[in-house]
């Protein structure tokens, strides 16, 4: 029987909830053809069992913000529904701030999707990063107004990063609108308008939602590596100094350095965002992404028919598996390193040629 009915739990598209997280993991399905339940987040609304039960497939996005409200809501009637239930995560196990017990997570779903690799390995699921909608994050027509820009909220991690940061970055201003695709829109075009997007620290150990979504709007990101060791086979999505350029975020001082060099090289600068821009809509678009949900759930559901019903890890997929067909991946066999020695020296290597220092101090904390 053929997925035909989705529903989709998610938290609402909002500063702290991308849009590729929420309504437009709904938006995207339903322009793939797909009849779409939006259920929104669990507290807010309550969508009645017998709905659900209508359902072939169920995403949660972002699960681990209401999973005990789902639980509460639903109780043993939840375990009972005949759709196949898909967990897709937006943070990180372990965060410089807190730790989420996904652990814990696992009866609520079938398939395990994580956008940190680490996660997909420690908690035996799927690799599957941060999809953009090229539909609303794309190139719009405007004049870039911006050297070097920076949108995001401003915990106190960023805010006490943010002094130390040397260069004037430009803070766009928020964009709200009671239309979220109208939110999407204009925040894609204050992306189109800045020439150089500085990401700041984050508080996940993986390639913010943020990244892809500039990218896709042909602006050069700078976007800090992650240096925790857990994290660091996460930036090889990107190829650094091809599609976008890492910074040792524990040398602020390293952004103006960055930023200054490809203003001077205009050329250099404009390559970079259209490499950016061609990867991002050619393995990183957020219906790529929903298109291997709904095929994995589509596998699971013929082997079910076939009388197979895979239980504990039989059904999944190692995490290490290319989450997109053609994007350059780690191989399915490739072995995690704790140290990961030696993962960051070619790139490390290619930029101390062009800006000597870079990436020295990061590379030798890793080695350790």
């Amino acid at each position: 029987m053929p997925v035909r009915t989705v529903a989709v739990f998610h938290c609402t598209s909002d500063v702290g909830s991308p849009w590729c997280c929420a309504e437009g993991i709904s938006s995207t399905l339903s322009a793939l053809g797909y009849r779409v339940l939006d259920c929104g987040r669990p507290g807010r609304t309550t969508v009645p069992i017998e709905d659900l039960q209508q359902a072939d497939l169920i995403i949660l996005s972002a699960v681990e913000w209401y999973h005990d409200v789902l639980r509460a809501n639903y109780g043993a009637a939840w375990d009972a529904l005949k759709a196949i239930k898909v967990a897709w995560y937006a943070e990180t196990a372990h965060r410089d701030d807190q730790d989420f017990p996904f652990e814990r997570y696992r009866p609520i779903a079938d398939l395990h999707y994580f956008p940190a690799i680490q996660d997909a390995a420690e908690f035996d699921g799927m690799w599957l990063p941060f999809g953009v909608d090229t539909t609303l994050f794309n190139p719009k027509p405007v004049a870039k107004i911006h050297n070097a820009a920076f949108r995001g909220q401003m915990y106190p991690k960023r805010q006490e990063y943010i002094q130390k940061v040397s260069y004037p970055l430009t803070m766009l201003p928020a964009v709200s609108d009671p239309d979220p695709i109208r939110s999407c829109e204009l925040l894609a075009t204050a992306y189109s308008a800045t020439r150089i997007f500085v990401n700041l620290p984050a508080l996940s150990r993986l390639i913010v939602t943020k990244v892809p979504e500039v990218m896709a709007c042909r602006t050069m990101v700078v976007t800090p590596a992650i240096d925790h060791p857990s994290g660091v086979q996460n930036m090889r999505q990107f190829v650094d100094g091809k599609h976008l350029v890492y910074y040792d975020p524990n040398r602020p001082e390293e952004i103006g350095e960055i930023v200054q060099y490809y203003l001077d090289h205009p050329t250099e600068l404009d390559a970079i965002a259209t490499a950016g821009w061609e990867e991002a809509n050619r393995a990183h678009t957020l219906e790529l992404r929903v298109k291997r949900i709904v095929s994995d759930a589509q596998n699971l559901i013929e082997q079910r028919a076939g009388g197979h019903d895979p239980k504990g890890g039989e059904h999944r997929v190692s995490g290490l598996q290319q989450p997109t067909q053609g994007a350059e991946w780690l191989g399915a066999t490739e072995k995690f390193s704790a140290a990961m020695p030696g993962t960051l020296k070619p790139w490390a290597s290619r930029h101390a040629t062009k800006r000597p220092g870079v990436f020295a101090r990061l590379v030798k904390g890793l080695r350790r």
